[in-house]
């Protein structure tokens, strides 16, 4: 199976790190194709525990290239305490680059997350970890983002932060936060050039080359179909695809492409946010899967609501949109 998929075919934290993980000690290329760092990939191995929020988990392989794709969004400070404490276990993590067209997560993006998040009403919060994936994801959407290689040439992010700052300033102003400037915001940029500016790259030849001839090629996914943008239980959504189709477009390759996807499950089902939860269990059982199965986010500590698994077709609650788990 040269290029496998691996999706979370529920509400996400089914174990796709381990998964990719063990795929990725034959892989010769992990690819993370969408999302950003609020949502942990838990692996488990000769290293030790880890908690990856960016970094593909085919990293504990030293023969595997391991890529953020096109589709993901880049928090540069996650990624870099992630890499140190990667270093610290003695990984090597010099086989991770990053697509050039990925987006970056600027602070203003985590500002405004919170602030979104804060002025929903009641019964209408989506449950965000406030990492800045919604506005970093709206800003692409919009055409104003800044992608990663927007920072290599200093010229050309200055060109872009001048048109893109007074609109999300205006955003802040709305919510009553404190402005950015054009310069902090080149400091910051030119701090994350210096640190990691070697790892970024143009890595549609790479992935191209690999399908063609025919190598092991592994698309990790973040979350699951459940909280995907368009067919999952929207508006407690994520911003992206989680999803098979998501991952064509995040890392950059034909549908045809794809040998096989993986939808991994596991036997109880938990959900970290807000929306429709046909399952869940809100009694002590539902807390007692809680325990046994330590569900707590890998991002923030957050208790996951636990339930039954999910495995039959169901109504969602009235007044909700249809979603996969209802067709």
């Amino acid at each position: 199976m040269p290029v496998t998929a691996v999706v979370g075919a529920q509400w996400g934290d089914e174990g796709k790190g381990r998964i990719v993980d063990y795929l990725g000690q034959r892989a010769d290329l992990v690819i993370r194709y969408q999302g950003g760092d609020n949502a942990g990939h838990t692996v488990v191995n000769d290293y030790g525990k880890f908690a990856l929020h960016l970094v593909p988990s085919g990293i504990f392989n030293p023969e595997t290239l391991c890529l953020i794709g096109a589709g993901a969004v880049v928090n540069f400070d996650t990624l870099s305490g992630e890499l140190e404490m990667l270093a610290a276990a003695g990984v090597d993590a010099s086989n991770l680059f990053i697509s050039r067209r990925a987006h970056v997560i600027l602070p203003m993006h985590r500002m405004l997350d919170g602030a979104e998040e804060a002025s929903r009403k009641k019964g209408w919060k989506v449950g965000t970890t406030k990492r800045g994936i919604g506005p970093t994801y709206s800003d692409k959407a919009a055409r104003q983002g800044i992608r990663v290689g927007d920072i290599l040439d200093p010229e050309r992010l200055r060109t872009r932060l001048e048109m893109l700052v007074p609109r999300k300033n205006r955003d802040l102003a709305f919510f009553g936060l404190p402005e950015v400037t054009v310069g902090e915001l080149m400091v910051l940029c030119a701090g994350w050039r210096e640190k990691l500016g070697d790892r970024i790259i143009d890595a549609l030849p790479i992935v191209r080359d690999a399908v063609r001839s025919g190598k092991q090629v592994v698309l990790e996914g973040q979350l699951g179909v459940m909280r995907d943008l368009d067919w999952g239980i929207y508006p407690y959504t994520t911003s992206s695809s989680p999803t098979a189709g998501g991952a064509c477009v995040g890392a950059g390759l034909p549908p045809s492409a794809i040998d096989d996807v993986l939808g991994i499950v596991k036997v109880y089902s938990t959900s970290v946010g807000g929306g429709p939860f046909p399952t869940e269990l809100t009694d002590e059982v539902g807390e007692k899967l809680r325990t046994i199965g330590e569900e707590f986010g890998a991002t923030t500590g957050r208790p996951r609501r636990c339930g039954w698994f999910d495995g039959l077709p169901s109504p969602m609650p009235a007044g909700s949109m249809d979603s996969p788990a209802s067709l």
